[in-house]
């Protein structure tokens, strides 16, 4: 039976997430790993296959990629942000001379992100429309985002141009309404999350100097968005990035997030058809952060998760306390590992070894341990896992067992996943170890040819989505 004084407690974060709703945000967003995503493989992929032959020449959309990277000199950077509504083209107020990547930001309404074809014909005059702010537009990244308001429906594509140089210059956005829907919208790791999930795309390449930060922040109230900017400063002194003087989108209601921008003379990590045998796949640390935020949120929902949850033996302050740890992970920056990382890649001129570099990484948002498959399929692979450390086993445990989570191994912000060869595998684990993470190899590529994955049966402890366990070679457990 639940205490009355645990009953209390759940009636203010019931209220908190009330007052969330209040402001455009759903609370129980953190179950996807993001900020109510538009669906990436049933809506976004397909919508864009559709769009490239329909745009012809007037605007590339480049395949996915965990970040924009382009080759040019990161002192001859010339950035403009446009930000306007879908459905409908309009006159860019910005215009570039030279040729441009953007980075995309879309919020739609939720019956436009409902099916590939509405959403394709939502965006479609939008992108046509950045046609027209430079001479050629390459669609480097996009980050697509629900709302249930029509009128908060938006493009924000900030345009980024370099001029001839030697260096990678990353780009991300990643864009959500919140990170703790049960924590006051001022409470710094809110910011430092949101953040951090951006920077984890540039990090995970090992992309980590001269950090650039071009806020999207906004809230129903000015008092608000001030002081949550405030705390995007806050946070971008404490890792050493610039903060860029970018207008906000003006609509969306609550909205934290950025596109960020650093640069590294050493070449990504996208080597994907180096990947061979022997190599080994590395954890940087263990995954999961999700799984106790979101039974938190659904015990606040339904009082007879607490039941149950005592019935197994823990009790809910050890819920709330593994609840903090996981918001701590979540809004603390990656940039020792990207430090790590970029260690073992080649310098910009430098032939790529198989004995010394690591080929291909990847960050553990919300697919969770799926990222495996989507590396095995870019390097066209066999991986098999032998092992998969989570953070929070017996949470993410009784979140699958209560269909509480259809993949209790998702994060945001998440650990990285690194494919490197045997020679320096054990090198950058202890690397990872010296840096403070709790990194170990957790399985091995074993074969070239068809892309697959071979993982422990005993997945399917953490994952209940059919389709998720007959990717990963467990289907039917």
């Amino acid at each position: 039976m639940v205490s009355e004084e645990v009953k209390e407690r759940l009636r203010r974060v019931r209220q908190m997430t009330a007052h969330y709703r209040s402001l455009g945000a759903d609370p129980m967003s953190l179950a996807a790993g993001c900020s109510v995503k538009v669906d990436l493989l049933r809506v976004v992929y397909p919508a864009m296959k559709s769009l490239r032959p329909r745009l012809g020449d007037s605007i590339e959309i480049a395949e996915r990629e965990d970040a924009d990277v382009l080759v040019g000199d990161h002192n001859d950077v010339e950035m403009a942000r446009v930000v306007a509504p879908l459905g409908a083209e309009f006159e860019p107020s910005r215009r570039l001379s030279r040729p441009a990547r953007a980075a995309v930001l879309i919020q739609a309404y939720q019956l436009n992100a409902e099916s590939p074809e509405k959403f394709a014909a939502s965006v479609e005059p939008a992108y046509r429309s950045l046609a027209k702010c430079a001479p050629r537009i390459r669609i480097g990244k996009g980050h697509s985002i629900v709302t249930p308001f029509r009128e908060d429906e938006f493009i924000l594509a900030d345009l980024v141009s370099s001029g001839k140089g030697d260096e990678f210059i990353a780009i991300n956005n990643d864009t959500m309404h919140i990170i703790d829907p049960t924590q006051d919208p001022l409470d710094i790791r809110q910011v430092s999350g949101a953040l951090s999930n951006a920077l984890n795309d540039l990090f995970v390449i090992g992309v980590h100097r001269g950090l650039m930060v071009a806020p999207v922040i906004n809230a129903p109230g000015q008092d608000l968005k001030e002081r949550l900017m405030e705390n995007v400063r806050e946070f971008s002194k404490s890792i050493g990035a610039e903060v860029l003087d970018v207008p906000g989108p003006g609509r969306g209601r609550l909205l934290m997030g950025a596109t960020v921008m650093g640069y590294s003379d050493r070449q990504p990590p996208q080597f994907h058809d180096r990947v061979r045998p022997g190599m080994k796949v590395i954890a940087t640390r263990p995954l999961g952060e999700l799984a106790p935020i979101t039974t938190y949120l659904t015990a606040a929902i339904d009082e007879s998760v607490v039941d149950e949850l005592e019935a197994e033996g823990m009790s809910f302050d050890e819920l709330e306390r593994l609840k903090e740890q996981a918001v701590n992970i979540i809004s603390s920056p990656n940039r020792a590992a990207a430090e790590v990382i970029e260690k073992y890649l080649p310098a910009f001129d430098e032939e790529y070894s198989p004995d010394e570099h690591i080929a291909a990484t990847t960050d553990v948002t919300g697919p969770g341990i799926y990222v495996v498959k989507e590396l095995a399929d870019l390097s066209r692979t066999m991986i098999r896992i032998d092992q998969f450390p989570l953070l929070f086993p017996d949470i993410a445990r009784f979140a699958t067992e209560h269909f509480i989570m259809p993949n209790a191994t998702a994060g945001t912000n998440g650990g990285f996943i690194i494919i490197a060869p045997e020679q320096v595998a054990d090198d950058i684990v202890r690397d990872l170890r010296s840096r403070g993470y709790s990194p170990s190899i957790i399985g091995e590529v074993v074969a070239k040819g068809t892309p697959k994955v071979i993982a422990p049966k005993d997945i399917s402890y953490y994952i209940y989505d059919e389709a998720v366990l007959s990717e990963l070679g467990v289907g039917g457990a």
